[in-house]
């Protein structure tokens, strides 16, 4: 899976959207992972404890991004980079989350989705989050009790990483609107 936003590098990022969430035990999230939080962990006042949405409706939901990655200008990936595909991320590790920020675009691997077999990714189909899933969903009309969502405003090719930076797949470009 990949993800990525248009503000590129993590100091480009508006603050009050970044958020540091650090792994539950028994879970294994990746990059491009839909999670909640449960509040800080005790002890910090910045440290989120990440969770799987649970009830759309009612959770905030935010993006897992990695900044461990050297990107060059021009968005290929340093010889030797990981492709972001194989990132995991397991019990007490400590990541990046990007809130879903009205008008921020992402960048998103259709292997991040969800029930696109149903609702195939295009321009003008949501993606929401789903109850008990790391995925977005895509579907055709709002339902109107959504905490967060995005439309796909186009389907194309998005750098997944890897060496050389030459790895590509399928992907869509998709704007916040209710976050």
């Amino acid at each position: 899976m990949a993800i990525r936003t248009a503000y590129g590098l993590l100091k480009d990022y508006p603050e009050q959207i970044v958020e540091t969430v650090k792994i539950p035990a028994g879970a294994t999230f990746k990059v491009g992972d839909v999670i909640s939080t449960d509040g800080l962990v005790s002890g910090s006042n910045k440290v989120y404890v990440g969770k799987v949405v649970e009830d759309i409706t009612a959770d905030e939901v935010l993006l897992i991004i990695d900044q461990k990655f050297v990107e060059l200008a021009d968005g290929r990936r340093i010889s030797g980079s990981n492709l972001l595909t194989d990132l995991s991320f397991t019990e007490g590790m400590v990541i990046t989350a990007i809130r879903m920020d009205k008008h921020i675009k992402f960048e998103i691997s259709q292997d991040a989705l969800e029930n696109t077999g149903v609702v195939a990714p295009a321009a003008g189909v949501y993606l929401v989050g789903v109850n008990d899933s790391q995925q977005l969903a895509t579907i055709a009309a709002l339902l109107g009790t959504e905490t967060s969502a995005l439309v796909i405003e186009a389907v194309t090719t998005i750098p997944t990483g890897g060496q050389m930076s030459l790895g590509y797949g399928s992907g869509v470009i998709a704007r916040v609107i209710l976050g």
